[in-house]
């Protein structure tokens, strides 16, 4: 199986034996600081890519589709955009990677909760006067504060791993 870890993925596995490929970028590189993944880094025969501007957008879009752009740093949509581009499952424990993953039909995998076994979209809603949006922190009708609800639930399509 060709994977691409995320940063708690490359903390927390210890067994890396039954993936043919591992793949990462490099920002999930520079976030690890601890010294036994760091010796981790060392150790692995890992593909760090730079994915393209075309497979962020991608995941940029679904994200954005899916309510989960704001949550999500740099990192984690080039995490995201490295699977769209390599065609690899993603490992991560981030619910909103796997949230953006289900939407572009990616695999995922979970080191230590359990995987989302819904996919949500999530807006911005008004707690004033009501008003949806898909991004913003205040409203532009009564300036009040904006809070993430779940608009919409469905059924994951993608397979377990």
């Amino acid at each position: 199986m060709k994977v691409v870890l995320d940063t708690s993925a490359l903390i927390y596995l210890n067994d890396f034996r039954n993936f043919e490929e591992i793949i990462t970028v490099q920002e999930v590189v520079e976030e690890v600081k601890d010294k036994i993944s760091e010796m981790k880094l060392k150790s692995l025969k890992l593909k760090v890519v730079e994915p393209s501007k075309n497979s962020l957008k991608k995941a940029e879009d679904a994200a954005r589709k899916t309510g989960d752009f704001e949550k999500l740093s740099k990192t984690d949509l080039k995490v995201v955009s490295a699977a769209v581009e390599n065609d690899a499952v993603i490992i991560s424990d981030d619910r909103n990677v796997q949230n953006v993953a289900e939407e572009l039909g990616l695999e995922y995998v979970s080191v230590f909760s359990k995987k989302i076994s819904m996919k949500f979209t999530w807006k911005k809603v008004c707690s004033g006067c009501g008003y949806v949006s898909a991004e913003g922190e205040i409203c532009p009708r009564c300036g009040l504060k904006m809070v993430r609800k779940v608009t919409e639930k469905m059924k994951n399509k993608t397979r377990s791993i």
